[in-house]
């Protein structure tokens, strides 16, 4: 498959400066996504090379796991998953689900160009699936992102994208008038409120319907039919039936996974440090909002998908092993369960 080429309008000069602070803008990704020596094998490539390597020529939808990790507590060197982000890329088109911390430099890193965004996707407003939806739209358009991208969530979306772009319209100003191109002033939104369908275009029909996250009202969860490949999203929820109904047949279920023994050992860790915390309210609150891996594996199950990946891990620590993952919802699911990482391509 064939990645779209970025448009090129500005002059010479403008180019060569634009061309400096896309470069600036993006160096942490580029250098992380650097083409791998001779003496390199396979093996030994790095998660983004592995990406561009799975996306480049690729046939067919596919499915980029940006970030696996859950909420923002547990940041520290012994969490190296990013916060909860996707892209899918169809017919040289990326759709985006979710925006937490290091949307932009993992996307960066897949290889696909920021012309190719399409379209925004949001689940639900909490920060580690939002946080970086403004800055991904200011990042995009001085990347080359095409002005008429769309974003999708629910309420108050909308007032919010306004709200960032007000905030930086002065820095937008300034990029480009020096480099000449054409403000990124707006971006259309459309808020989701309720089940149904969301939008469609020529790659894919968008569903959703609303889950159970309390306090959070409404949370969404989604469903992208592809002309080849149906692909699923819990978003953040407990065990739904809402989420089987929506997942009905599709080849990927990406599912939310507690392993609650270890949301457990963390909450008494943090305790232990001194974190102000209560560990019978802190794990209601988890059990209330929040699917246990086993019930992410009944759900798939019910749903008949083909596929099971489990995301949005939690908590988001590496030294929780796969089989420790995979244990759990094997007990309820018979098909192919995969645990998500960063960069992943499905």
């Amino acid at each position: 498959m064939r990645l779209p080429r970025r448009r090129v309008t500005d002059t010479s000069s403008a180019l060569s400066r634009r061309t400096l602070l896309a470069g600036l803008a993006a160096a942490p990704a580029l250098s992380a996504a650097a083409a791998p020596s001779a003496a390199q094998t396979p093996a030994a490539r790095t998660p983004a090379e592995q990406a561009q390597a799975a996306l480049k020529d690729s046939k067919g939808t596919k499915l980029v796991l940006l970030g696996t990790g859950a909420g923002p507590g547990g940041q520290g060197p012994e969490r190296t998953r990013k916060m909860t982000s996707h892209v899918m890329l169809s017919n040289g088109a990326a759709y985006v689900l979710d925006c937490g911390v290091g949307v932009i430099d993992q996307y960066a890193r897949t290889g696909i160009p920021f012309s190719a965004l399409r379209s925004i996707f949001i689940t639900h407003h909490h920060a580690d699936h939002n946080i970086e939806c403004g800055p991904l739209l200011v990042v995009g358009w001085i990347n080359g992102m095409h002005r008429d991208v769309r974003a999708f969530g629910p309420p108050p979306l909308k007032q919010m994208t306004e709200d960032f772009m007000r905030a930086y319209k002065t820095t937008v100003d300034f990029w480009a008038e020096d480099l000449k191109m054409k403000p990124l002033v707006t971006v259309d939104v459309k808020e989701v409120s309720a089940a149904g369908l969301v939008t469609q275009d020529d790659n894919v029909k968008v569903s959703a319907v609303i889950v159970e996250h309390p306090p959070v009202k409404p949370a969404l969860s989604y469903r992208f039919d592809f002309k080849d490949r149906s692909i699923a999203f819990s978003g953040d929820t407990v065990a739904s039936e809402a989420v089987a109904k929506i997942a009905k047949s599709a080849d990927v279920l990406v599912h939310e996974a507690m392993y609650v023994p270890g949301i457990e050992t963390y909450i008494r860790g943090e305790i232990a440090k001194g974190r102000p915390i209560k560990f019978e309210d802190l794990m209601a609150h988890m059990k209330a909002d929040h699917t246990p891996v086993e019930d992410a594996g009944r759900i798939a199950q019910e749903a008949g998908v083909k596929t099971l990946v489990l995301s949005h891990l939690i908590p988001a620590f590496d030294n929780i092993s796969d089989d420790t993952w995979r244990a759990p919802a094997a007990k309820y699911f018979k098909g192919e369960i995969i645990i998500g990482k960063d960069l992943m391509v499905l």
